[in-house]
């Protein structure tokens, strides 16, 4: 009997993915374990392998049709071997063909770029009145942007889908956890002096320092010493790393995703603002499954916008989150004389399963050291 390539499930919340290229061809050889198909999950690029070794005997699924999770994509076997789809044994008569010919004009519907199918959601595009111009008729994102409709197909009722589902569910998961956050403000003017200081040094790797890159390798140093925050909780057993994976959430214009910087605690501050950059990069051409897997602990961002103070949602099943807000100026008394500081709240959000709220307020103490004595980020 031939094996079945099914679509499998990649983090929780995955529902479906849009088939993006077949890498292989029916009739070819393949073996167990060789990349057979491309799929894009919500900006996640990932390659379903081959389940066994044998003849590609037939691809179920054309290219731009969306499939759900545990959807067959293809049937593995011996030459000449029939096979068995829907219940039933298949034979190449005119009725079988013609069969094939609806269903491939059924998925013509479904030819659309994952990101031109949110937009047009976010439009109220009609698709099947957009004429697409991408690879097989393939309707893109400027099909989308280039298309005017008529007044009475200007508006439409959104409806939650692809990533901003998933994060619907992540954070709906979030939101059962039993979180505490502490919130700090957090004098940095050290920090946003050193990242000037930063400029010139960093000039010839082509680089701009960030506050954000700062604060990452900051809280990469903490979790070393403080490690229950480098874990898991999962099955009311916490799994601590001794790897520390940071994610970074980096805002798309249809929701988050968070890439991961591997084994972030052997990384130089250079090399971590390096990975970051390599990020923004990767937006366009979309994130691949092992960019975003991983994470042991992240931190997210609001720093560019007008926001102080906010509470993170934990990436389950991590125990903690750090939040930063914005830098904003505050005047102190420094040796009696009124003098201009550069501020932010630092917001620390972690799982009360796991930790108490004294250990938490170390964590976070220890953060506001290394970054109000930011020179020690560098030091060997």
């Amino acid at each position: 009997m031939a094996d079945k390539i099914f679509l499998p499930q990649w983090g929780m919340g995955m529902q479906e993915a849009t088939i993006i290229k077949w890498l292989k061809s029916e009739g070819d050889e393949v073996k167990k374990g060789d990349p057979v198909v491309e799929v894009e999950s919500s900006k996640v690029n990932a390659e379903v392998e081959a389940t066994a070794d044998g003849i590609l005997l037939k691809i179920r699924e054309v290219e731009g049709a969306v499939v759900k999770v545990g959807g067959i994509l293809a049937f593995i076997g011996e030459e000449g071997e029939v096979i068995e789809d829907d219940g039933g044994l298949k034979t190449e008569s005119i009725q079988d063909q013609d069969i094939k010919i609806n269903k491939a004009k059924q998925n013509i519907k479904v030819q659309v770029t994952p990101i031109a199918r949110k937009l047009a959601k976010e439009l109220g595009v009609d698709l099947e009145k957009v004429v697409g111009t991408g690879p097989n008729g393939r309707i893109t994102e400027d099909d989308i942007k280039n298309y005017s409709p008529g007044e009475n197909e200007k508006s439409s009722d959104d409806q939650i889908s692809g990533i901003r589902k998933i994060i619907s569910l992540r954070m709906t998961e979030s939101n059962q956890i039993p979180s505490v956050t502490l919130t700090s403000k957090i004098d940095v003017s050290e920090c946003v002096k050193f990242q000037s200081d930063l400029l010139k040094e960093w000039r010839k790797e082509k680089i701009r320092p960030t506050f954000q890159d700062i604060v990452a390798k900051a809280v990469v140093k903490s979790l070393i010493d403080f490690n229950i925050f480098n874990s898991h909780f999962v099955d009311n057993q916490i799994k601590r790393f001794n790897e520390i994976n940071l994610g970074i959430a980096y805002a798309l214009e249809e929701g988050l995703v968070v890439p991961v910087i591997k084994n972030s605690q052997e990384k130089s501050l250079l090399e971590v603002a390096k990975e970051i950059r390599e990020f923004s990069s990767k937006e366009k051409k979309g994130f691949t499954q092992e960019d975003v897997s991983g994470s042991t602990f992240s931190i997210t961002s609001l720093n560019s916008t007008v926001v102080d103070s906010f509470n993170p949602l934990i990436n389950p099943p991590e125990v903690g989150i750090l939040g930063i807000g914005r830098i904003s100026d505050e005047t102190q008394l420094v040796s009696d004389k009124p003098t201009i500081r550069k501020i932010c709240f630092f917001n620390l959000t972690f799982d009360h399963r796991v930790v108490d709220g004294f250990p938490a307020a170390k964590f976070l103490e220890s953060i506001t050291n290394n970054i109000q004595n930011p020179k020690s980020l560098v030091e060997n």
